[in-house]
Order: C-alpha cells, then structure tokens, then sequence
C-alpha cells in the first residue's frame, strides 16, 4: 500500500465532523511493510477532509509524520517529550487530567469516533500488543478500530481480544514497539537505597519509568510485586533473580527488546480503569509509590509537567498512585528525586506550574541527602523537615 493508498482509505473511514483518538505509548502506529507513514497517511487526509480533531495521550517520542496542522484541533492528555512538537501548533491544546480520568474524558466531553492503533493478530484473535491503556475502554464502548496488524509487537494483554466486528484492518507493520532505556547513575543507586529501605518484602511497588526506577528495582534484595503504570526492562531483572512475586500489573511497556521479548505471551497489561484504580490500589498488600517531581514547594506540594512555560511532562498517575499508597493502612507515598535538577533545586519557594499532586498525599520525600518522613507533621513541622532535608 502507498501513502496515497493508505491517505484515500482513511479518507474513506473518515468525514469532517471526526474526532480521531490514536493508540498511545511505545507501540504509537509508524511504518508500514511499504514504508508508508500511517499518522502522515492520517495528517493528509484530515487535512483534505478538514473538521477533523485528534485526541492523543502518552507519546514517549513523536509520531512520526503527525501533523498537528492539519486537525481542526489537537487534544493531549500528556504532553511530555513526545508531544512537544504537537504542542507547538496553535491548534493544540494539554487537558489535564489525572489518568484514571482519562477513560471517563474519552467516554464523555472528549469521546472520539474512531480509534487508530496498533494491534497484534493470534490465533485468528485481535489483540492490543504492548499497550492497553484507555484503549480497552474505547472499545468497550463501541468505538471502532482502525488496526495496523504489527508482527513485530509483543502480546502482553491481559485483557479480553477486541470484537473482530469492530475492527477494520488498514495495514500491516514489522516495525514493533519503539526503544526507550537510560541507565542509572550512581545518585540513582543511592537514592534508590534509601528508598528501599521502607519497602518490605512483598510489597506491591508502583515505579516510573526513569533512571531511579531502573535502580530501585535493580538494587532491591527482597522479593517484590509489580503494581504500576509503565513495565521497564528492570522487571526483568528482578524477575531473573528470583524476586518478582507473581504476575506484575500495569498498562504500558516501555523498553527494549529484553523487555518485549520477556513479555511476550504473559498477562501483563491492563486498561487504566482496572491499573489506575484508586480503590484497588488501596487495599491487599502493601502499596508503595515511588515517584519523582520537578518541583517540591516547602510543604511538599508536587509539579511533575514542567518549569514555568517550559512543559517537561505530564500529570499521569503520579496523583492516582500517591493518593492510593496514602491511603492504604500499610501503605507509603514516596517522592524520590535528586536535590537538585539541571542545575535547580527542586525545593521551591513557590511551584512554578499548578499542583500536581497535593502534598497531603506525600508521605516521604527522598534525595541523595537522605530523608524527611513527613506522615506525622503538622504543617509547621512538614516545612522545617522539608527545609531540613534540602538544608534550607
């Protein structure tokens, strides 16, 4: 199939008026077999149709040949390094939202009409591959699914196959899912290590996709769960050593192929509504987040989405895991970060961007320096121990 090809069957599914929600994370829609660009297939027919709008979530890169310019408008849910270039159009816009919102959002105010995404075909059954996500969601409310069939992608979903009724296969793609992998440095290890020193055997543990998550679970001695919202190819380390309890939990892979190919064929991935759910996360055992933060303010209020204009991420779980581990009896919420970021304390006189996550659902505040425990303190007492920790 050529560009042209691929360009006039979108046109064909599509008519102004749309809404076009794209499958997120590292399995985004690329190449397919011919070389054809599926999201510039997409971008030049929305331009042709015109009234066409694009909701997308998480791009851990861009997608390549995406155009923003070409949509009437350009919604994202997490405008981090992949979205950057989709948010310099004056036709995008960053909604934000908490991710177990995002299936209500999609399903509500911002419900698209069609899905375009990537999806792995077995046994004569369609499947997503290595990301659910709000996907699931969509589908189960009946929105159709424009599929690129990837050979390339692991299947690690747990969820139910997708209705072949709902699906309408556009191409065919070996290009699987994008790479993404930094290794730790020694200030990960060792703000890792005081993190691990409030993670009990067994705990279901809740990570980011970062250099410190990668040293958290690298540097881990007893036996752990994986509850989370990102898979790295650290739990495949601590899977061959012996320590991974169970089945992990979590919606997105992100990693290289130690990770996919480890992944393939086990019953990983589940939608937001079940990965992000509060009240799950709060109850069994032992919940442990462990996040990090652009900037702290002197009581322990948290930005994640950037300094001032200058957008670094987005709000993700990040509120949904440290309001669960708040809220669990045997639980801990955790902000694990470097004192200082690019040169710039993390403490902050006064947050740069708004509250991303409130600092009554911060427990614990780590750094290199050590640790302020914050689960007692009265206001005051939050402020000197912050101070304290940053050597204020």
């Amino acid at each position: 199939m050529t560009a042209a090809t691929l360009t006039e069957t979108l046109k064909a599914e599509l008519r102004p008026g749309m809404t076009v929600a794209l499958g997120d994370g590292v399995g985004v829609v690329g190449r397919l077999h011919d070389g054809a660009m599926v999201c510039e297939a997409l971008s030049a027919a929305a331009s042709e149709l015109g009234e066409i709008r694009l909701v997308v979530g998480w791009l851990p890169e861009p997608a390549e040949g995406l155009d923003a310019n070409a949509f009437q408008q350009v919604t994202v849910l997490m405008p981090g390094a992949g979205a950057r270039t989709l948010m310099n159009s004056a036709v995008s816009r960053f909604v934000p939202a908490r991710f177990s919102a995002w299936p209500a959002l999609l399903a509500g105010a911002l419900r698209p009409d069609v899905l375009l995404t990537r999806l792995v075909h077995r046994a004569g059954e369609f499947h997503f591959g290595s990301e659910v996500s709000y996907q699931r969601a969509l589908v189960d409310s009946g929105i159709p699914v424009l599929a690129v069939i990837d050979d390339a992608t692991p299947l690690a979903s747990a969820e139910p196959p997708v209705d072949p009724a709902q699906v309408r296969i556009i191409g065919r793609s070996s290009t699987g899912p994008a790479h993404h992998h930094r290794e730790p440095e020694p200030l990960h290890d060792q703000i890792a290590d005081t993190v691990l020193r409030f993670v009990p055997a067994g705990a279901r543990v809740q990570y980011g996709p970062g250099q410190l998550g990668t040293a958290l679970l690298r540097r881990a001695t007893v036996p752990l769960s994986i509850d989370t919202g990102l898979i790295t190819d650290a739990v495949v380390d601590l899977d061959r050593r012996g320590l991974l309890c169970g089945i992990p939990s979590a919606t997105y892979l992100t990693g290289t192929e130690v990770l996919y190919d480890w992944a393939d064929g086990r019953r990983i991935l589940r939608g937001a509504q079940h990965t992000h759910d509060l009240t799950r996360l709060s109850r069994g055992a032992p919940f442990i987040a462990v996040n990090t933060a652009v900037e702290i303010d002197p009581v322990g209020s948290v930005n994640v989405e950037g300094r001032g204009d200058k957008i670094i991420g987005g709000i993700g779980g990040h509120p949904d895991f440290c309001a669960a581990a708040r809220t669990h009896r045997q639980g801990l919420s955790i902000i694990a970060t470097p004192s200082t970021i690019n040169g710039r304390s993390a403490l902050v006189d006064r947050l740069s961007r708004p509250t991303s996550t409130p600092a009554i659902d911060v427990d614990i505040i780590v750094t290199e320096s050590g640790h302020a425990d914050l689960r007692d303190a009265d206001w005051p007492q939050r402020r000197q121990r912050i101070a304290e920790l940053f050597a204020v």
